[in-house]
């Protein structure tokens, strides 16, 4: 669908108003690209928004050496957090200030955990209570996710990191992690008590979610892997929805700062580019154009 939006220019030598087209992409698209070139009058050049899988099988992993030579040339590398957060202090972050991570569950729910912990994370009860106790719920949510990776993975955060600092591009971040986590922390304890169990008890629909978005990611179908996302139902879903379009419509202003000041390579997670609310749309919906780079596996 092509709109067209009436941009207004003070020419000094005719004073008059000249009309120009902008081109926003359909939705659904038919393009296929995880790469994307943003342009604009205030746009450094060669500024690019690129869609990972935080965690991917290597069967599905691929970062071609034109991906890699489009990040080197950068100035800066822009992703969802400033670097792969420090261990120790990550581990504080999720961590209880007080009270037990059994607190959220009910004893009915506390021995499905248990039960779970043994037979998917081979833990006794009391390794599993000495581990997690002191643990939000959020870190198992994680685990349970983390399940569903079949093989050995490979991280796009991470390659992507290595490839700045070798190149000493400046690394910066839309958010930090503790405006991460504090979407898990602002939700009540039956709504995370709720997505915990939802994980453990689905392990099986959740694996074929994995898969099903790893090939997609292949494939490189941005709105695809976002109408899995906003079809899929359930409780992790239906919160990750709203999780997106929040942080998608946070992050615009933050994207047009950088592009406007150094060649940037944004790096965020790909199903934070498709929809009607996904950042190719909304930084098109601010005048920019947003050109599909394909990227052959």
């Amino acid at each position: 669908m092509f709109r067209f939006l009436l941009v207004a220019f003070v020419l000094a030598q005719f004073n008059e108003l000249i009309g120009q087209e902008s081109k926003h992409t359909s939705f659904p698209m038919s393009e296929n690209a995880l790469l994307w070139k943003i342009e604009g009058p205030d746009v450094k050049k060669d500024c690019y928004l690129f869609g990972t899988m935080h965690l991917i099988e290597k069967d599905y992993f691929f970062f071609p050496d034109k991906l890699t030579k489009i990040v080197r040339k950068s100035e800066q590398l822009v992703m969802e957090l400033p670097g792969i957060p420090n261990q120790l202090e990550a581990l504080k972050l999720v961590q209880l200030k007080e009270g037990s991570f059994f607190d959220f569950f009910t004893p009915q729910q506390t021995d499905s955990i248990l039960s779970w912990a043994k037979t998917e994370l081979k833990m006794t009860e009391t390794q599993f209570k000495s581990s997690m106790g002191s643990m939000k719920p959020f870190v198992a949510i994680q685990l349970a996710a983390q399940m569903h990776f079949l093989g050995k993975t490979e991280s796009y955060e991470m390659t992507l990191e290595a490839i700045a600092r070798d190149n000493n591009l400046e690394i910066k971040g839309l958010e930090t992690i503790e405006q991460q986590l504090s979407f898990f922390d602002n939700l009540s304890k039956e709504k995370q008590a709720e997505m915990v169990m939802e994980g453990i008890r689905k392990s099986d629909e959740l694996l074929n979610t994995t898969l099903k978005m790893e090939k997609l990611y292949n494939r490189q179908n941005v709105d695809s892997l976002y109408l899995m996302i906003h079809e899929e139902g359930g409780t992790i879903s239906q919160e990750e929805n709203t999780f997106l379009e929040e942080r998608n419509k946070n992050w615009v202003p933050k994207i047009a700062t950088f592009i406007a000041q150094k060649k940037t390579f944004i790096a965020v997670g790909a199903g934070h580019l498709g929809g009607p609310n996904g950042l190719i749309r909304l930084l098109e919906q601010k005048g920019y154009t947003l050109t599909p780079i394909v990227l052959e596996n």
